[in-house]
Formats: structure tokens, sequence, C-alpha cells
């Protein structure tokens, strides 16, 4: 048997053998349980799976089934596949639901396959029938050929070894070599020139003679892509090149105008309006009324900015084609205000006119806009302007103040413009041409100002500065000694921070020792526990395996008694119904002759009657005429003698016709008879081929079923053993791992 890795004394021998960790302050010098915790890892994992496991269920369980001609993918699993009596786990419940889907997935897959391959084989057989209806046979297989450039002279000592492709990647789209001795600049062009006249030829081709389902298709997609591009380009601002094009299209017959009376339906309103009367936008139609209130809505509202139809912009150059001038002005000024941010729009200040000032009616530097009304509006604060004052919220404004009084700079009592002196007399003359004094800032010759003011002025000017300079350093030295301090204080802190960090690392390590021995233990409990579940989880699956098996089984003898009880039931009761139907015919025809027969007597006495009257009549005459004559009675008997005989003559022949007729009647009367038994005999045979059908279908249904079994099976022991190996070795993972417990595992 081999050494369990699990086992304590063996990890305390592989302990006191292996060296210790360079760098361990530890007393003792701890010593490291494992140099490479992973190469442990992998020797579990390769001790499990050199471990003998045991053979699937299926493989003693399950015979081969012979499908014969019987495509079990048509048919469903059957329903006892689904039924888990006794199972409680939830891992084998997923399993048996997760089975049947992957199978279902799989045939799905399957079927996916052999059409498309159908469909390839047919496409490969139309095509074939194509070129044979053409009078041309498959196209050979010609190898391509690349022949390079010829190197310049020198080149081949340059940079031997290295082949030479230039344009080779032209001349790799043909299939045939190029010319010896030819160029590759003059093939390529050759190659590109066979190139358009094969896609002129497709444009161009004649459906006459038939074209392929994927020519065809190739050729409706190619023309779609063309109008769908020729819709969103502007024939008549086209250039030259791009409507010369446009015409050869239309000669060609590829591409036609579209008919300007063709109806198209309006996405707004639905109605049916003319192309010509319509607005062609990238994805709908639009009347010109409806076009213009969705542009009308856009211009009034800066949320529906700019004009969309199915969230994609309708071009400027389509709105601007298709809207009146007066709307078509107002859209221009929204599209010119709208694209500006509106944190950098000017608008007048005035309450009631509120009009967006145009960036050329701003004059930055006097930080002021002109509405088209004339109010003036302050760029700054958005108020009304401030005529020669500064904005309140000019902190830019501020902040130059406040240097200008610690300059001592003056302002021009003009333009109000800051002055800074440099040198001469207090007399300044200002841009603006506004002459006066520095000191005072009156108006020049107006004063009493002297030079040692001015010198004053600029003495203080001076002073302010120095302070500033020497106040300036001093916040500067100041704030060096904070920094200095600061990085004192870090760089003891980081000294600190890595002591302790080494001190951590340290308890750290040996903490990671004493759970790494503590979590192969673990680890090798687990293994346990989880080969022990699931060998617990395959015998109970095998359980379930022939149960089902057994369960499936009944179902389908139940259902083959089902339907052969079904059948005798069926053919019973259909005998017993043709049994009373013959009796039924037995006696309609016993009734319909002795009705005939009723119907023939009842005539007879009619026409008895009628011949005794004629008679009497007749004798009534022969009375009145020899009445008082001699020998009247044998006269009268012997007048009455031929009457009497055709009377006789004719009930002859009438007792003749009615032996006919009744021949005829029950002729008639058989023959309805036994067209009435074929029918019988017919449903007799149609029942039983029906029956028979369904047995043939039930048989098929039952070997289907098994396939099924079998495949379920299979994926069942597929999945639990890919769940075992994904627990036994996925969740190893991590064994080995960086967050492990503060705690100490002892």
């Amino acid at each position: 048997m081999g050494t369990d890795p699990f086992d304590d004394a063996n990890l305390s021998r592989k302990a006191t053998e292996w060296p210790t960790m360079p760098g361990s302050s530890s007393p003792g010098n701890f010593v490291d349980l494992y140099d490479d915790p992973f190469a442990a890892l992998e020797q579990i994992q390769d001790t499990w799976r050199a471990k003998h496991h045991q053979v699937p269920w299926s493989t003693d369980k399950l015979s081969d089934l012979d499908l014969g001609h019987v495509d079990w993918h048509k048919y469903g699993p059957p329903a006892m596949l689904k039924k888990a009596p006794n199972v409680t786990s939830q891992i084998l419940l997923d399993i048996v639901a997760a089975s049947i889907d992957n199978v279902k997935a799989r045939i799905a897959e399957e079927d996916r396959q052999s059409e498309a391959e159908e469909e390839q084989r047919r496409a490969t057989e139309e095509e074939a029938a194509r070129q044979a209806r053409n009078g041309k046979g498959p196209v050979p297989y010609l190898p391509i050929m690349i022949v390079p450039d010829e190197p310049p002279a020198g080149a081949a000592n340059d940079a031997p070894g290295q082949a030479q492709t230039t344009d080779s990647r032209a001349a790799a789209t043909s299939s045939e070599p190029a010319p010896p001795g030819a160029s590759a600049a003059a093939f390529a062009a050759k190659v590109e020139k066979r190139r358009k006249f094969a896609l002129r030829r497709l444009f161009h081709r004649s459906t006459a003679k038939g074209e392929s389902s994927s020519a065809g298709g190739a050729r409706e997609a190619l023309r779609q892509k063309l109008e769908a591009k020729l819709d969103d380009v502007d024939i008549s601002a086209a250039d030259s090149n791009t409507q010369k094009t446009i015409q050869e299209l239309r000669k060609s017959g590829f591409f036609k105008d579209p008919d300007p009376d063709e109806l198209l339906e309006c996405v707004s309103c639905l109605d049916d309006i003319p192309r010509k009367n319509c607005v062609k936008v990238t994805c709908h139609s639009y009347c010109r009324e409806c076009f213009i209130r969705l542009v009308t809505a856009a211009v009034h509202n800066e949320q529906q900015w700019p004009p969309k139809c199915c969230l994609n912009q309708i071009p400027f150059r389509t709105i601007l084609k298709n809207i009146p001038d007066d709307l078509k002005k107002t859209f221009q000024e929204r599209a010119c205000e709208w694209e500006i941010p509106v944190s950098e729009r000017v608008y007048c200040n005035q309450p009631e006119c509120a009009l967006w000032i145009q960036p050329r009616n701003i004059t930055l530097s006097k930080r002021q806009g002109r509405c088209e009304r004339g109010h003036l509006t302050c760029t700054i604060c958005r108020g009304p302007h401030h005529g020669r004052d500064d904005c309140p919220q000019d902190r830019d404004m501020d902040l130059t103040n406040v240097l200008a009084e610690e300059e001592g700079w003056k302002r021009c009592s003009s333009c109000h413009a800051l002055v800074e002196h440099r040198e001469a007399c207090q007399h300044m003359t200002c841009r603006c041409g506004n002459e006066f004094c520095y000191v005072c800032g009156q108006r020049w010759g107006t004063c009493s100002c002297t030079m040692q003011q001015l010198n004053d002025l600029k003495g203080a000017a001076q002073r302010r500065r120095e302070q500033r300079r020497i106040r300036e350093q001093a916040e500067a030295a100041e704030l060096r000694e904070i920094l200095a301090q600061i990085e004192a204080f870090e760089r003891e802190e980081a000294r600190k921070a890595e002591l302790e960090r080494l001190e951590q690392a340290r308890l750290a390590e040996e903490r990671w020792q004493r759970q790494l021995k503590e979590r192969i233990r673990q680890e090798g409990i687990r293994r346990k526990e989880v080969e022990l579940k699931y060998e617990e989880l395959r015998v109970k699956l095998d359980e379930l395996h022939e149960l089902q098996q057994v369960l499936v089984d009944s179902q389908q003898e139940e259902e083959a008694t089902d339907l052969i009880k079904e059948s005798k039931a069926k053919q019973e009761q259909l005998a017993e119904k043709q049994d009373a139907e013959r009796a039924d015919l037995d006696a309609l025809v016993l009734s319909r002759m002795a009705t005939k027969e009723q119907t023939f007597t009842r005539d007879y006495a009619i026409r008895a009657a009628q011949e005794r009257k004629v008679e009497q009549e007749y004798y009534q005459q022969l009375q009145a005429f020899w009445s008082g004559k001699t020998g009247s009675d044998e006269e009268i008997e012997t007048a009455m003698f031929p009457l009497r005989k055709r009377m006789d003559q004719g009930h002859r022949a009438w007792q003749k016709w009615k032996g006919e007729q009744l021949v005829l009647y029950r002729s008639r009367l058989d023959d309805e008879r036994t067209i009435r038994e074929e029918l019988m005999y017919s449903a007799a045979q149609h029942l039983a081929g029906l029956y028979e059908s369904r047995e043939t279908e039930l048989r098929r249904k039952m070997v289907a079923e098994k396939k099924w079994v079998q495949e379920v099976i299979l994926e069942r022991e597929r999945l639990l053993g890919a769940m075992e190996v994904q627990e036994m070795e996925g969740d190893a993972d991590s064994l080995f791992g960086q967050d492990m417990d503060d705690g100490d595992s002892h």
C-alpha cells in the first residue's frame, strides 16, 4: 500500500527533513513545513486520480441497442425519466433535470448540423445542375502561384533569403499564376480588371436561364444595399463622378428610379400618400405636414433637439429642403443656439426680452453682450451691464484691485484703465488721450502736486512691496520648516511601519505554516467525505436507473397491453355493430319487399276494380241493347267473351311484369346490401390497419425510449463524474489561498 499523504507522522517527518526558512527570525529557527505547497496539492490530486474508481453502472447494465431505421430524435423522453421516487438529494434531482435538457440540446444541435449539411448538399447539387444546364462542367481546382517582383540589381545580395512580396496580395486574388516575365503591378491591374468585370456581370446577369438561390440572394442583398445608399445621396448636389455612376446603373437596369406615384405610408398619421409628396428620412417616410410638425416641435423644445426618427438624427440637409422659409430661419437660429453648451450661452437680462445673444454680438473686452433689441447684458453675472463700473462677481478684477493698491497703481479718470509710473514726472498721458496727475488723479494742470509727493508715493509702494516680499519669505520659511517636520515624522512612521510589517510578516508566515498543515489535513478529510458522498450518490443513482428502467419497461408493456386490448375491443365492437347492421339490413330488405308487394297488391286491387266496373258497364249496355229480343243471353255472353279474354291476357301480362319488377327490386336491394357489406369490410380492414400502424409506431417509440434511457443514463453518469471532479479538484484550489484566518488553528 502507498503512503497516506494526510498521515500526521508523515507530515512531521517531512517537516524535520525540509530546510529552514531563509531570513527567519523566530526562536529556534522555525522550520518551513512546505517549500512548495502547490506541489503538495498536486501530489494529493495525483493520488486521487491514480486511485482505482468504480466501473460505471452503464458498462455492465446497458446492452447494445439496434435502432434499425428508427429516428429516435423525433421522439420525446419517456415520462418515467423525470420521476425520481425516494430521491431526496438535491444534487441527484438537479442531475435528473439537467441530463434530459442536455440530451435535448445535443439532439437539437445534431439536427441543426444535419440540416446545414443537407442544405449544403442541395446547394451543391443545384450548382452542379445549373452548370450542367449551361454546358459547363465542374470547375477544376487550380493552385494559386504567386510570382514575386524581380528584385532590383544588388537587392539579392543586400537581403539574402528574404522573399520579395511587393503587390503579392493583389496577385494572390487571382486563381491563375502570373505570366512569366510580367511585372506584379501589371498582373495586379489585370486581376483588378477581372474582379470589376465579374462584379459588373453580377449586376447585368439575366435570370432568364435560371439562377441559384445563393446567387439570387446575393444579388438581391446588393440591390437593397445600393438602394439604401442612394436614398441617402442628394443626386443633384453630388459630384460628376457620382452622377455618372448612377446614370450607368440606371441604364444597366440594376437600379431603377422609384415611381413618384407609388403610395407610401406616413409613419405619423398612417395615411397613404404618393412618394413625390413624401419626405424620406433614414428609417421611415413622412407626409410633409407631419414632417413640418415634427421639426416645429423640435425647435420649440430643446429636449427634442435635434429632430430624430427612431433615435436616428435626421440630416439637416433633408430638413432644410422640406420646411417653409419662416420655419427654416427659426431652425437655423435654434441650430446655432443649441449647439453651444448651456453654461456658455448668454441671454438678454430683460424678462420681457430674454433673447439669445449671438457670439458675434458679445464684446469680451467690455464683458458685455447686446441682444437684437439693443439691451446690454453682463457676460459674467448675466445681469444688466454695469457701465464703467466693474462687475461685483468679477473675482479676477478684485484680485487686480488688491495688487494695484499694494503697487500704488492709479486709474485713468477717463477710461478707468490701470496705469503704472515708471520714470519722469507725475504728468501721465493715458492711451485714451486723457492727461492726469499720477499723485492725485485729477486732470493735469488743475492740481499743485510736487515731485516729492510722487517720490513719497512710489517710496510707500516700494516699502509695501518689500514688506510683502519679507512676509512671503517668512511664510515660505515657515512652510519649509513644517514640511521638514512632516518628512521627519513620515520617515519615523515609515520605519516603524516597516518594522511592524516585518514582524507581522514573520507572525503571518508562522501562522501560514501552522494553518497549512491543518488545511492539508482538512483537505484530506474533505476529499474523503466528498468521495464517500459521491459513492453514496452513485449507488442511489444506480438504484434510480434500475428503477426507472423497470418503470419504463412496465409503462411500455402497459401501453402495449392497452393497445392490444383496445384493438380487440374496437374490433369486437365493430363486429357487433356490423352484425346489428346486417340484421337491420335483412329486416329492411324484408320490410321493403313486403312494402313493394303491398304496393303491387294495392295496384292489383285497383286494376281489378276498374276491370269489374268496365265489365259491368259493358254488360249493362249489352242488356239494354238486347232487352226484349230472342236469344239475348247467348248474344250477351258471346259479346262478353272477347272482353273477358282480353282482360285475362292483360292480367297474365301484369302478373308477369309484377314478378319481373319484384325480381329487379330484390336485385337492387341485394346490390345495396353488397355495397354495405363491402363498406363494413373496408371499415374492419381500416381499423385493423390503423391498429397495426399504431402497433408499429408503438414499437418504434419503445425503441426510441430505450435509446433515450441509455443516453440519459450516460449523461447522468457524466454529470455526476464532472461534479465529483469539480468538487474534488476545483475546491482544492483555495487550499493555499491568502485568506487564512488570523487565529491559530491548533
